[in-house]
Order: C-alpha cells, then sequence, then structure tokens
C-alpha cells in the first residue's frame, strides 16, 4: 500500500523533470543552431565586403564558396525542425526557400566562379575564347555578391531574431522585431532576382556541356539540363508570391496586432504558463475525448508540440476511433463536453471567474419577453424558391417546381450534393405544405447570422425567438422586418415594455451571447412554456466569430442549448445546426469511389502537378484515405476535408457542435445537423487568399462554391425536411450505425465528399487557377522569354 501511495507522485515528478529536461535540451541545441548559422553569415558578409572594397570580386568564389556551401546546405536542419515540431514555422514555406538557395549555391555560383566563359552577350573579341579568364564578364560576380549580400542581410536579421525568441519571445526588442518583418520586403526581391540571374547566367556552360559536378556526383551535364534550368526558373513565379504574401501577413499580424478587448464570458482556461493558450487547452479537450476509449491515443495527442500545423491528423484519429461503435462515440462525445465545461472559465462584470459548469447553476437574473405579430397577410401557399447565380459562370436563375428538381438531379450527377440529399430538395418540392411555417417555433441563437435561416423562416410565416447582440441597429433591421411579413418574433428585452417604438424599443431589446449566456438560459427556459405552449421547439445557434472567439461563442450556445434540452423536454426540441464542408466526415462506399473516379480521369497537369508539388508542397493529395473497421466487422469509409488554414480553433468549435448533437440524438432529440457547401459570404471572401481560391476551385470535380443567397435556400430546404419528413435521418426512428453518421446524412458538400484531391491540398492550385485566369496576359508577358527560350531548348 504504501508503494501504491507514493507511486504517483514520484511518477508526475519524473515526468515533470523529464519534460523539463527536454524543453532545456531544445532550447540549448536552437541557440546553438542559430548562433553557429548567426556566425558563418557574418562571417561570409564581412569577407565579401572586404573584397570587393579590395576590388578582388573575382576571388570571392575562391575565398567563400566552401563557406557558403556549408552554411547554406546547414539550413536543410531547418525543415527538420519544423517537421519533428521543435518549432512553429509551416514547412511548406522552408522547403521551398532551403532548396532553391541550395540549388543556387552548388549549381548556379559553383558554375559562374568555376568555369571561365563568356555569357550572352558576347564581349567583343572573346568569340571562342572559352578558356581565357580575362573573358569572363565582371557583372557575373556582381549577380553572386547581389545575391550573397541579400541572404547575409536577410539572415543575420532572422538568426538574431530566432536567437532571442527561443530563450523568450518576451526579449525580442522591438526593432529586432521590425527588422525581421519589414526587411524582407526589400531583400526577398533583390535575392530573389540575384538567385534568378545566377542560374540563368549558367546557359552558356551548359550549353557547352559543362555542368558542376557536385563533388563528382554527376559526371557529366545531364541531357534534360536546359530544359531543367528553365523549369528552375518557372517555380519562382508561384514560389516568390507564395512565401512574399505569406510573410505580409505575418509583418501584419507581429507589428500591428489588434488590441486585446477586456475579457469577459466565456474564457479559455488559464494554463501552468499563466497564458490562456488556446493550443493548451483545445489539445487537452482532445485528449480528453480519446482517453475516454484509448488512453494511448489521448498521450499521443497530448504529446503533440505543433498543435497548429499537427492538430489535423489526431482529429482524423479522433473520428476513426468513433467510427469503432457507438459506445465509442457517445464515450468520447460525453468525455470531450465534460473536460471543456469543467476547464472554460466564466469572468463575471465584476471580473470575479468561475468554472463554466458552475456558472449555469449559480446565475441570477433574466430578461423580460416580448413578442411582435406580422401585418402581412399570410401566403396561401409558399413555394420553395432557390435564386441561382453560379459563382463561376454568373448565370443567375431563379428555380422553382421542377426546373429547381432538375438542378437538382444535375448537382447529383456531377457530385456536388449527395444522392439523399437531392431526393430531400425533391421531397420538399413536392409537398408545398411543408414551407408553411405558421405556428412553429424556432429558437435561432446569433439571429441575424449570415448562413443563418431568419429571413427563410420570416417568409414562411414562422414564430422566430430570436436572441442576438444588444445593437440598436439589429433590432432595427429584425423587427422592421417581421412587422413587414406574416411572422413572429419575440425577445428578450432589458426593461419590460411598456409601449415604446422605433429607437427607444431597438436600444432595450437583445442580448449577448458570450457574456450573458446564463440569463438567456434561465430567460429561454421560463419563455418558451408560454410562448411554445408546450410545442415542438427547434433551437439552432448560428453565431459566428474568427478565431477562438467561435470556440467561446459556440460553447455559450451549447450551454444554452443544453438548458432548454433539459427543461423543455428532450423529446419535444429538435436541435439544429450547420455542419462545414472543411473537417472529417464519414461518407458512404459510393462517395469514396466517385473520388477514385475522379482521380483516375483527372487532367494530365493535374496528375503531373500532384506528382511534382505533392511530396514536397503537399499540393494536391489524393482524396482516398484507408477503411476503417468498426467493432461489428463492417467497413466504414472517411474524407479528410480539414483544412489547416482555418486552424484548430475553428475545428474545435466544430466538434463541440457535433458532440452534442450526437449526444443530444442519444437522448432523444431530433437532430437536423446538415453540411453546407462552400460559401461566399463577406466574412470568407474578405480574406482575399481564399476569395481567390474559391474563384479557381472549380477546376477540381466536382467542387462548386455558392452564394449564400443559394446556401440559405438548400439548407433551409433541409432544415424543413428534417423537421417535417418522416424519411429523415434526423427522425429517431431511422436508426442509424453509428452516431457520427448523422453529420453526412442529406450532405450538401458542394463537392468536397467526392473531389479528388483532399480539400486543404488544392487551395493554394485554386489560387493560381484563378491568378492564371484573371490575368494571365501579365504572366505571359512577363514569362515570354523564358518559353521562348524552353521551346529553343526542346527543339
Amino acid at each position: 500500500q504504501k508503494s501504491g501511495i507514493s507511486a504517483t507522485p514520484r511518477t508526475g515528478a519524473k515526468s515533470q523533470l523529464l519534460k523539463g529536461a527536454g524543453i532545456m535540451l531544445r532550447v540549448a541545441y536552437l541557440s546553438l543552431y542559430n548562433a553557429v548559422c548567426f556566425a558563418g553569415w557574418a562571417y561570409i558578409l564581412v569577407k565579401m565586403v572586404a573584397l570587393v572594397a579590395d576590388g578582388r570580386i573575382t576571388d570571392l568564389w575562391k575565398e567563400l564558396g566552401d563557406t557558403v556551401k556549408m552554411v547554406q546546405t546547414l539550413a536543410i536542419m531547418e525543415i527538420f525542425h519544423s517537421g519533428a515540431g521543435l518549432v512553429r514555422a509551416p514547412i511548406s514555406r522552408a522547403i521551398p526557400q532551403i532548396f532553391s538557395r541550395i540549388a543556387t549555391v552548388w549549381w548556379s555560383m559553383e558554375a559562374l566562379y568555376t568555369f571561365p566563359f563568356t555569357p550572352f552577350p558576347k564581349k567583343e573579341g572573346c568569340e571562342g575564347a572559352l578558356d581565357m579568364l580575362d573573358c569572363t564578364e565582371e557583372r557575373n560576380y556582381q549577380f553572386g555578391v547581389m545575391t550573397l549580400g541579400a541572404w547575409c542581410c536577410a539572415e543575420l536579421i532572422r538568426y538574431t531574431f530566432y536567437g532571442i525568441n527561443t530563450v523568450d519571445a518576451r526579449l525580442v526588442p522591438f526593432p529586432v522585431m521590425w527588422l525581421r518583418y519589414t526587411g524582407f520586403i526589400i531583400l526577398y526581391p533583390i535575392g530573389v532576382a540575384g538567385e534568378m540571374l545566377c542560374a540563368y547566367h549558367t546557359l552558356p556552360l551548359i550549353q557547352k556541356g559543362l555542368c558542376p559536378t557536385l563533388g563528382g556526383l554527376l559526371p557529366t551535364c545531364s541531357p534534360n539540363a536546359e530544359f531543367l534550368l528553365y523549369l528552375f526558373l518557372v517555380c519562382y513565379l508561384p514560389g516568390l508570391p507564395f512565401l512574399y504574401f505569406a510573410m505580409l501577413g505575418e509583418r501584419k499580424k507581429r507589428l500591428y496586432p489588434k488590441a486585446a478587448p477586456k475579457l469577459a464570458g466565456i474564457v479559455f482556461p488559464l494554463t501552468k504558463k499563466g497564458d490562456r493558450s488556446t493550443t493548451t487547452t483545445s489539445r487537452e479537450v482532445f485528449a480528453c475525448a480519446m482517453d475516454a476509449v484509448d488512453e494511448k491515443a489521448g498521450a499521443k495527442i497530448r504529446k503533440e508540440k505543433n498543435w497548429r500545423f499537427g492538430y489535423a491528423r489526431h482529429i482524423v484519429e479522433h473520428l476513426r476511433t468513433a467510427a469503432k461503435s457507438e459506445s465509442h462515440a457517445l464515450k468520447m462525445a460525453q468525455a470531450g463536453l465534460d473536460k471543456m465545461y469543467s476547464a472554460f472559465d466564466v469572468i463575471a462584470e465584476d471580473g470575479t471567474s468561475m468554472k463554466l459548469k458552475d456558472a449555469m447553476t449559480k446565475s441570477s437574473g433574466t430578461f423580460h419577453t416580448h413578442t411582435i405579430q406580422g401585418k402581412a397577410a399570410k401566403v396561401a401557399r409558399k413555394e420553395l424558391m432557390v435564386p441561382y447565380k453560379c459563382y463561376h459562370t454568373g448565370v443567375f436563375k431563379e428555380l422553382r417546381g421542377q426546373d429547381l428538381k432538375d438542378q437538382v438531379d444535375k448537382w447529383v450527377a456531377y457530385g456536388t450534393i449527395e444522392p439523399d440529399c437531392g431526393t430531400a430538395i425533391k421531397e420538399v418540392v413536392d409537398n408545398p405544405k411543408w414551407t408553411d411555417l405558421t405556428g412553429k417555433h424556432f429558437v435561432l441563437l446569433g439571429a441575424t447570422s449570415a448562413m443563418g435561416p431568419f429571413n427563410l423562416l420570416k417568409e414562411l410565416g414562422a414564430h422566430i425567438i430570436a436572441v442576438d447582440l444588444d445593437r440598436p441597429g439589429i433590432w432595427k433591421k429584425i423587427i422592421e422586418s417581421v412587422e413587414n411579413s406574416s411572422a413572429t418574433v419575440t425577445f428578450p428585452m432589458r426593461q419590460a415594455f411598456s409601449g415604446q417604438t422605433g429607437d427607444a424599443l431597438y436600444s432595450v431589446c437583445g442580448a449577448n451571447l458570450m457574456t450573458e449566456f446564463p440569463k438567456i438560459a434561465t430567460w429561454l427556459c421560463a419563455a418558451l412554456p408560454q410562448v411554445a405552449k408546450g410545442a415542438p421547439v427547434t433551437i439552432g445557434g448560428y453565431a459566428y466569430l474568427d478565431g477562438e472567439l467561435h470556440v467561446r461563442v459556440n460553447l455559450a450556445c451549447d450551454a444554452i442549448i443544453d438548458s432548454v434540452i433539459k427543461s423543455y423536454g428532450a423529446s419535444k426540441v429538435t436541435l439544429a445546426n450547420l455542419c462545414t464542408p472543411t473537417d472529417a466526415y464519414l461518407v458512404p462506399e459510393a462517395a469514396r469511389e466517385a473520388v477514385k473516379t475522379n482521380l483516375r480521369t483527372a487532367p494530365l497537369w493535374m496528375k503531373l502537378l500532384s506528382m511534382v508539388a505533392g511530396p514536397t508542397l503537399k499540393w494536391l493529395q489524393p482524396n482516398v484515405t484507408k477503411p476503417i473497421v468498426s467493432d461489428d466487422g463492417s467497413k466504414k469509409y472517411l474524407m479528410d476535408g480539414l483544412v489547416l488554414a482555418q486552424g484548430p480553433n475553428y475545428a474545435t468549435a466544430k466538434r463541440l457542435q457535433q458532440w452534442r448533437a450526437v449526444l443530444a440524438r442519444s437522448q432523444g432529440c431530433t437532430v437536423s445537423i446538415n453540411i453546407a457547401p462552400a460559401t461566399a459570404t463577406a466574412s470568407v471572401i474578405s480574406n482575399k487568399s481564399f476569395e481567390a481560391a474559391y474563384k479557381g476551385i472549380y477546376v477540381f470535380k466536382p467542387m462548386e462554391v455558392f452564394y449564400q443567397e443559394v446556401s440559405l435556400s438548400v439548407m433551409g430546404a433541409l432544415l424543413i425536411y428534417d423537421t417535417s419528413s418522416p424519411n429523415s435521418a434526423a427522425n429517431l426512428k431511422n436508426k442509424l450505425a453509428n452516431p457520427a453518421e448523422i453529420f453526412f446524412k442529406n450532405a450538401f458538400h458542394g463537392g468536397a465528399a467526392r473531389c479528388l484531391y483532399q480539400y486543404t491540398s488544392v487551395g493554394e492550385v485554386a489560387v493560381l487557377v484563378h491568378v492564371a485566369s484573371n490575368y494571365g496576359w501579365i504572366l505571359l508577358v512577363g514569362a515570354l522569354p523564358i518559353v521562348w527560350f524552353v521551346v529553343k531548348a526542346v527543339m
């Protein structure tokens, strides 16, 4: 017994000791690496300046060649640093930059300084004088000085920043920070121009069969050396903008960060470091969810050092584990939610803090209730209409009746939506009585959200219980639009209604989901029995915010929804939400087979690009994953649509919604949670990279991006189907083999599940397709010389 009592503290102390030792070794190693690299580039810069000052530019490579090759080749370690999680830098940026430099050093500069030659145009009297040193033009050496000078300046700044940042990011002086994220604006273009000029001016050597031997590894020039040189140069066209704009984004984030708002409401918990790290918390949430069925897998998640870029594979593994059985899925969902409720803090207005699980029981206060009835006459039979404007072609059609059904069939045939989704939409078209929502109650948390169904429900005469921010402009829009319809709206007020109208009314409406969610829950639990009088109620959380705010506001919505389910009764509540196509889901075998077919029939340029850029840049990765064998022996298939650019916060928020959905269904709730397609909302296309990717993604069969009006119409139709049709998977009578299957039923995924390549691997290529399609003439003019020489080389 004594040993049993003392084992845990000793084991914990040993673990902490080993963890501390690991951190110290990491810091020591990276500090040594940064110091060595700094010293190497400093030596090169000082020596080069001295040679130039003495007029000995032609001795540059003889004096510094071996040092340059050694120091630049050492940078290969930075790829391993990223891959091993020692640093947070994305490996996709490190690989092209480092290997382009290594090619410049070992090939271009080695050739320029080893072989005396005359590049074009030849100096007078030097024709055929390959072996005469005095006929080598001095400007070639200046290209090397230009390149090395830019490299040295950039690397000295970079390694100074890294050296200090490795020890403690708070110690980095602002001048060093400013240089790190400003110097590249000039130094990167100069360096890249030097690299390209050095490479281009090796052409006369290649044409005469003179190539660097790389220490004897290459006995002679490759027959395709000239073609490979041009291919190398062409790679700079997408490479430089990719790195340059990534650094510009980092510059904005680092030098001009947004002021942190005062923390209030639900917040991420404090970590052992004293910060409210989203990385630490979200990683632990997933680890705890996995612990419920597989502690070894949970421990593996905790060991993930680079969670920002490594989270996706753990979420895929999370789904694989949940797909094993219904028991696994439910246990993991419960454990994940329990961890969030026990970990997240709630900060009150007076600054006091308590855990989320306690906030729902210790809260006090509520809101007043007011209802407004629309003044418009009820429409006898509202026909479902989809205002379809093709995002790629711009062609617009108002789809109704048979025209809508025909378009749905086209989407199904192309693979843009699933067959059961097409059946659902057509069933709504064939049952117009379902679109009469008079007397049906819908609670909308985040009523005016871009992807919420407020406008559709209003047009169909529903009774909407609206919760949104306490901003007069929002409530002016809500109230005026409902007054001009046949719908009804009920909402919270900070003061009892006493005949207020106009601005006096709008100014006392609404509530803040993030900070007042306990009061909202109390208000809803009291108001719903009076408003709905025991009739079925649909409740959905549609609020969206960027970054870590998305997790917090979704957790607030979840707390409200959980309270309503417990108070009003699970059997009388339908839980509604939207899934994103950029996630991991269980999919039918037919979707997997469609991916294989699309891979076989892909255009040649896609196949070649996938072969070349797939292994290094992770572009165009096949969308086929290993099947899952569940505990009952059946095979299940999954799609990995996770997009790394969206980050782990977004994935955590969506997983929270899915966990609540599977638990609510097991408790007796009807659950309508359908995948919505990629939608060009204002918040999405405000990011110009996303906008460009959306405009070029159509080349990947069967992908299609939709305008917001289209997505709202079709997702509204699916919500009506789920709450009306006995055939819907949302109906509890229709059993599922695994709870996770509910998310892919009636999936309007926009082609993501049947796309030949994974969602996260097509973004950069889609951007290039858009740029080439819209600005191709500019690229063509710039690339004409290279194209001409490529043709000449091939001919």
